[in-house]
Formats: structure tokens, C-alpha cells, sequence
């Protein structure tokens, strides 16, 4: 789209954005949210070695949830001093919008604009409302008609379920660090205290073939009810899902080790009956 714009001679930089019209690449986005939450403020060094901070943010508004991350010292002193807090209205001007490993993010630098906002917004999106619209505008498939690098819903079955491994990461990025003696190195944001994250993998079966998964940290906890920091207690309960039947929605990703297709989860949620009835209803009709 932005390619297109751009051939047209028209520049959206600066120009005022829904959340769910944010595009990555943008690089001067500008919108209002409502606050819903907040992470914990992360101190790490800079490849110089001057002390800095980062916090993430979830935002959204009537269309859609996008994360916000702040680099800025300035305005991570409002989150600090509880000047901007959980269910303020904010406006964001000039990000940069990237992907990250959970969807779009909108990375706030020191030329970027972060303040209340005196608008306010109705019926903001929930993340079950964000979740459900994510999974309306996701095609429903079958395993056997997976190809590689389709985003999917599937319905199917827990067969296996395997213990969670947990690795590092950089906290700013989220990308692997190296180890430099002792300590961690991120290529971009130099020696950091590094964030546990983990991974579970699922083998489920729909019938029409049988594909092996993978899904994190948020994922994971919400799956079993528990918190991030409580998931290295999960492998006596890992059984817990086997035969279960659930909606699986992610995107279907080639295996370069073993040459085959493997399922990449984003979210997991139950199976409603009432909307199953509904949309064999649909399908007979």
C-alpha cells in the first residue's frame, strides 16, 4: 500500500491514523488510544554503555490493539510518576510502526510525541473483541490444505503435548543475544540483562492430517490459567490439554531442518458449541 502511495505522490506522514490502519514501515504514525496496559519499566545498557530505559504499552481504540514501545527517558518519566497510567487516553505522534513477534508495534524515539489526550473514545476494543476480529478476518482451513507462509484457523485436536523450553532474549528487541564472557550482548542494544521467554510445542490433529505446533509466553499462559512467571511449573501439567479440542489461529511456516510444515500459534481459543452449531448451520444451508 505504501509503495502504491508513493508511485501516486501521496505522503500519510503525520497524518492522524486509526490503530487498525497502522501499516508496518509507517514511519511518522500518529494516533489515540486507551491505555490497557502497562509492563514493567526495563533498565538495559546502550552498545556505549550509557544507562537507558524501555517500556511497552498496549493501546487501543475502537478498531484494533497495537503495542507501544517508549525509548524516550522524558516519557517514560510519565509512566514512572504515574502521570500516564492504565485507562488514560494518549496520542502518539510520529512513530515508527514495526512487527514484532506478537503483531505491530509502534516504537516512540526522542522526536516522537507521547502525551494525554483530551479526546476520548467509545466502545474501545477488548482483547477478546481484538482476538475475535483477528480470527473473522483469518481464512478456517483444514491441516491438509496448509501452505507455506498461510495464515489460518484451524479446528482440532491436542495429540502431544511436550515440556516448555525456555531461552533468552533482549528485552528491547526480542531478538537472541550472544554471550560475551559472562554476560549478554544484543547486536543492536549492546550488554543487557536478558528477558526469559519460552515456547511449547503441540502435535494436533483435525482429521484431514496431523501438524506439529508451536506457541509462547502469552499464548501458554493463557492456555493454562496462569501467569507468565508460573510457566516453568507447567511440565507435570502439560497432559492436561491432550484430546482437547480447540480454535488454533496462526500461520503455517516450512521447517528448513526437516523439510516439512509446521504451525506457528498466535492465539488458542476454546470451541464455542453454540458458534459451531451455527456455522454447520451456515454451511448446510
Amino acid at each position: 500500500a505504501q509503495i502504491v502511495a508513493a508511485e501516486l505522490g501521496v505522503n500519510f506522514d503525520r497524518q492522524k491514523s486509526k490503530i487498525s490502519g497502522l501499516l508496518v514501515g509507517m514511519r511518522k504514525a500518529s494516533f489515540t488510544g486507551q491505555v490497557l496496559k502497562i509492563s514493567q519499566v526495563r533498565g538495559f545498557k546502550t552498545r556505549t554503555g550509557t544507562d537507558s530505559k524501555v517500556v511497552n504499552l498496549t493501546v487501543a481504540d475502537d478498531t484494533g490493539l497495537v503495542r507501544i514501545v517508549l525509548w524516550d527517558l522524558n516519557q517514560i518519566k510519565l509512566i514512572e510518576e504515574g502521570k500516564i497510567k492504565e485507562g488514560d487516553f494518549v496520542e502518539a505522534k510520529d512513530a515508527m510502526v514495526k512487527q514484532g513477534m506478537s503483531g505491530k508495534e509502534a516504537h516512540l524515539g526522542s522526536y516522537s510525541g507521547f502525551q494525554l489526550s483530551t479526546e476520548k473514545i467509545e466502545n474501545v476494543m477488548t482483547y477478546e473483541q481484538n482476538q475475535a476480529a483477528i480470527q473473522l478476518a483469518v481464512p478456517r482451513k483444514k491441516i491438509a490444505e496448509l501452505t507455506e507462509n498461510e495464515k489460518a484457523s484451524l479446528r482440532a485436536v491436542v495429540l502431544q503435548a511436550f515440556e516448555p523450553k525456555f531461552f533468552s532474549v533482549c528485552p528491547e528487541c526480542g531478538k537472541k543475544p550472544a554471550m560475551d564472557g559472562d554476560r549478554f550482548n544484543c547486536a543492536t542494544h549492546g550488554i543487557i540483562i536478558p528477558k526469559e521467554r519460552s515456547l511449547m510445542n503441540i502435535l494436533i490433529d483435525d482429521g484431514s492430517g496431523y501438524i506439529r505446533s508451536v506457541f509462547f509466553n502469552e499464548v501458554i499462559a493463557k492456555l493454562f490459567k496462569v501467569t507468565e512467571e508460573e510457566i516453568r511449573g507447567l511440565s507435570a501439567r502439560k497432559d492436561e490439554i491432550l484430546g482437547k479440542e480447540m480454535i488454533f489461529t496462526g500461520r503455517a511456516r516450512k521447517n528448513k531442518l526437516y523439510d516439512n510444515l509446521e504451525f506457528s500459534i498466535t492465539s488458542i481459543e476454546e470451541v464455542d458449541p453454540e458458534k459451531l452449531i451455527q456455522e454447520l448451520s451456515e454451511k448446510s444451508a
